[in-house]
């Protein structure tokens, strides 16, 4: 049986009727996180009017695992004159496994502008070699065509905590771009992993991201993610998402859990 293709899946979500992620999207049993954020984005998405301002930022907490029969909530929690907030929680057996919320809002003039994260000086994708599918990777991971530009792997035990990679995924351009955004900006292992001598275990508890323009597609995305701070067993990663042009069009942070 053929999979789903992305476009497939996202137009099918709906409130009224539970979804299963299906096995090429998950992470051991659960779905992978960029997936599950995509589709409480594509929930509030369905929820709005085809008017609303562009998407400025989203916070996602990953509190259970995102296994099957996956029903949704949608509340608009504001609207105002130019900004609208509105929340998604996603349930497996009536418990919240996902809760986030996004923030719509339209630009306005002002006089302050400023841009201090500069896109790494790096060579066009073709320069570099696809990750092999045969590594003992997530499902999920084998969607993507990654090419990383950093030096280090991750569990090579490596110092710099750093993971720099260019990312492609067939078929984005036939879902949302904000949409298309979230998949592909969780999709690096955390950047903690460097570091790991071995394979051991890992999970990422919340996401908050920051859309810096309005989404459009690109062929290819630049995605960063570096640990800022590891301890207790947490990692603290700031993450950015340039597009093939070398703007910068998504920046976040992430707690994650680590056993190691």
């Amino acid at each position: 049986m053929d999979k789903p293709t992305l476009a497939e899946m996202f137009h099918s979500l709906t409130t009224e009727q539970p979804f299963t992620p299906p096995e090429h999207w998950r992470q051991g049993r659960t779905a992978y996180g960029g997936f599950s954020s995509a589709m409480a984005l594509q929930i509030a998405l369905n929820h709005l009017s085809q008017q609303h301002p562009p998407l400025k930022a989203a916070q996602i907490a990953f509190i259970g695992p995102v296994t099957e029969q996956v029903s949704f909530q949608v509340d608009t929690l504001r609207q105002g004159k130019s900004a609208t907030q509105v929340a998604v929680d996603a349930r497996v057996d009536n418990a919240i496994v996902l809760r986030a919320g996004f923030t719509f809002a339209s630009p306005r003039e002002s006089t302050i502008h400023h841009h201090y994260v500069e896109c790494p000086q790096v060579e066009p994708p073709e320069h570099y070699s696809s990750i092999p599918k045969k590594l003992p990777v997530p499902n999920f991971f084998k969607n993507f065509d990654i090419r990383l530009v950093s030096q280090s792997m991750f569990f090579s035990g490596g110092e710099t905590p750093e993971l720099l990679a260019w990312v492609r995924l067939e078929g984005l351009s036939k879902i949302s771009a904000e949409v298309a955004l979230l998949l592909i900006g969780d999709c690096l292992p955390p950047a903690s992993t460097v570091c790991f001598k071995s394979l051991a275990p890992i999970s990422s508890m919340n996401w908050t991201v920051d859309f810096t323009q309005p989404a459009e597609h690109s062929e290819w995305y630049l995605v960063r993610s570096f640990s800022l701070v590891a301890a207790g067993g947490y990692s603290y990663q700031s993450m950015q998402v340039w597009n093939k042009q070398g703007e910068l069009v998504l920046s976040g942070t992430q707690t994650v859990a680590i056993f190691a």
